[in-house]
Parts: structure tokens; sequence; C-alpha cells
């Protein structure tokens, strides 16, 4: 004879086990024996909660996914976020970026408000398809919303809150590459001129510091802005600069920022050893003058210089010199393109930029860095009939 009653256990169980295979964190028991977990909360954080039983804890999990009404984007962004997050997938500066561009593109958007297990595969074209119009997305911007979309909808299969295979989705996606707003980009906005680095140059060497060697180092090296901030002397070794690290900046849960050192450059590629010319190394000499005794290259006040003072300081140099103003970036920009233009090896310059191929820098890093003279005189050399 069947026990109603152990049915009904039985049941009760396998539904408890299916809500708590939808928790995204860890349950771990601490040195004090209480066990613990987090819940999402509902600023898009996270909330500790711990029990002195696991049983215990387990039920508040339980009742936290019982008692939600609707399943909406965000709070599916939230869990997958978060989840990479604490696997180390990503890094807080990542999950801040995710966070940004969600509230970007989804706050407003009818289809966060309709429950994720409701949404169509012609709801998420609609969606992608008015997104790309109203905010006259470029394909690179478009490259970032459709990461989201297919971080959410993969992780939502997988907690069977969704049953849209968003590979499939995207592979049949068709849209036109007219459909992206294409940004001009002028080449005097992207690098600086031989004239330009010239001025800057000068302007430097009659007045010395820090900070402004620190900005000549970046158009002798191309390195990073962030990468050049967390320099010290053991990186150079010989001819060679070693980039081994990078700033990373991020929110705490606060709100404030938080500006660590990461021992690991942007990208896997970014571990690389700069080849130094002769004027690289005089400008380490300089640096070292002014600060032989520091851990990094750069400080101040026996404090890491940090990335946003050298951005800060190009821009009133530019300023101050009467040129365009261009960030440090454009500085990287400028070393490419010399690069290039130089007849530098290929396989040279792709290990000095820190990129996985030269396509990268040819189609993001080279622009014409000729001022109009300069220009026309090649234009004449080249056509003589």
């Amino acid at each position: 004879m069947i026990n109603i009653s152990d049915v009904q256990n039985s049941m009760e169980a396998m539904k408890r086990e299916e809500l708590l295979k939808q928790h995204p964190y860890e349950i771990w028991q601490s040195k004090d024996g209480k066990w613990y977990t987090y819940l999402p909360a509902q600023d898009g954080g996270r909330v500790l909660k711990k029990r002195k039983f696991k049983n215990d804890l387990e039920s508040i999990i339980i009742d936290y996914y019982k008692n939600k009404k609707e399943i909406l984007l965000k709070d599916i962004f939230q869990e997958w976020a978060l989840q990479k997050l604490e696997y180390g997938d990503i890094q807080k500066q990542t999950f801040d970026r995710y966070t940004t561009d969600f509230h970007r593109f989804f706050d407003n958007a009818y289809i966060s408000k309709k429950d994720i297990r409701k949404i169509t595969e012609n709801d998420l074209e609609v969606f992608i398809r008015e997104t790309i119009r109203n905010m006259g997305l470029t394909n690179k911007a478009y490259g970032g919303l459709r990461l989201l979309v297919i971080g959410i909808f993969k992780y939502a299969k997988r907690q069977k809150y969704s049953e849209i295979s968003i590979t499939q989705f995207f592979g049949d996606l068709e849209l036109p590459k007219k459909c992206f707003v294409k940004k001009a980009v002028k080449d005097d906005e992207s690098v600086f001129t031989d004239d330009e680095v010239e001025k800057i140059s000068n302007y430097i060497q009659k007045n010395p510091s820090l900070l402004n060697y620190g900005i000549l180092l970046a158009f002798q090296t191309g390195v990073r802005v962030g990468e050049l901030c967390t320099l010290k002397y053991s990186d150079i070794q010989r001819n060679k600069l070693c980039i081994r690290r990078t700033e990373v900046r991020y929110r705490d849960k606060d709100g404030n920022y938080v500006f660590e050192v990461r021992e690991s450059p942007k990208t896997e590629a970014g571990n690389r050893d700069i080849i130094l010319n002769s004027q690289a190394k005089r400008t380490l000499k300089e640096i070292r003058k002014m600060n032989p005794f520091g851990e990094y290259m750069f400080i101040k006040d026996g404090k890491r210089i940090k990335e946003k003072a050298f951005s800060v300081k190009i821009t009133k140099i530019c300023k101050y010199v009467g040129i365009k103003e261009r960030s440090m970036h454009k500085a990287r920009k400028t070393y490419a393109t010399k690069l290039i233009n130089g007849g530098v090896d290929e396989s040279l310059i792709i290990k000095q930029m820190g990129h996985t191929s030269i396509d990268c820098t040819k189609n993001y890093y080279y622009f014409n860095n000729k001022n109009d003279e300069e220009a026309i005189k090649q234009i004449e050399r080249a056509i003589s009939y």
C-alpha cells in the first residue's frame, strides 16, 4: 500500500532540491561552525546569510526562490554576473562594466519588465533591432549588448528559466552592416603628428617631472597607461621593459572607486618584453634620478601615481603647447603608427604592442600621422604624371 505521506515528502524533497539547484552561490561552513551563503540583493549586489545549521540556511534559500513572483532579466543578469565573478571568470572591473552596460541597454526596455519565462525569440529580435536603431549603436557597441544577451540566456536555459537556444538564435539573426552607425574617425583625433610629438617632447625636456617623463616614456614604448603607472625598476632588463602588471579600477560595495595593481597585464598577449630604444633608456635614467628608491617608478608623496594623473597631465600639456587635446591612448596609437611606417617587422610590432595579430594593430591603431604639408609632398612624389 502506498504511503501518501511518504509520497508527499518525496515530492517535497524533489521540489526542494530543484529550488536549491537554482542557487548560484556556494554554501560553506566557516571555522565558527556556522553555515554561510549569499543571496542576490535588490541593489544589484549580494547579501551574506548565515545560520547555525545547514538545513536552516537551505530553507532561507528555498523561501527566497519560492517568493519570487517574477523572474526578470535583471534577476538573471545579477545571478549570472555574480557567479562569473565568484568563480573568477571575470574581474571586478569587468563586472562593473557589465553592470553599466546592462543599465544602459536594458533599464528602459520593455523586455526588462517581462518575465523571462515568457520572452520569445521574436521579443528578443525586436529588442535587439530597436536598441541598435534607437541608441545608434556601432558594431563595437552592439558587441557589448550581444555579450550580455548571450550570457543571460545561456544561464537562464541552464536554470530552466528559458527554452531559447541563444547560440542558434544569433546564428539565425541577420543584421545588415548598414543598420550600425559608422563613426568617422579622424586621423588628427586618433594620433599625434611628428610635429606635435616634438612639441610635447620639447615641453617635457624644459619642464622635467615624473609625470612628464612618464608621458614621454609612453610615446617611446607604446605602453598602456594602466601598465605605465605600475612599472617597477625591476621591470627593466637590459634593453627591454618587461610588462607584467596593470592598474584596475572598480567600485566597492559603497559605490566608491578602488584602484588596485593586478599582477598581470590587460590581456594574455599584453605580457611582453618591449625593446627599448636609446631615447627610452635615457628617459628611464631621468626617472630613476627623480625617484631612486621608490617601489614603483612613479610615486608622489609616498604613494603610487595613478593612471588618471597621467591622463589629466597630457591634456594640460596639449593645451599648453597649442595642439588638439588627446588622451594617453592616442600616444599608444602614435607609437603603433610609427612602427608600421618605419617598416618594423610585423611579428615584432605585435610583440611590442601586446597584440595577438597584426590585423588588430592595423585596423585599430594605424592612422595617418602626417600633417597636410607632409601629406601633399608625399602625394606629389608618388603621382608624377
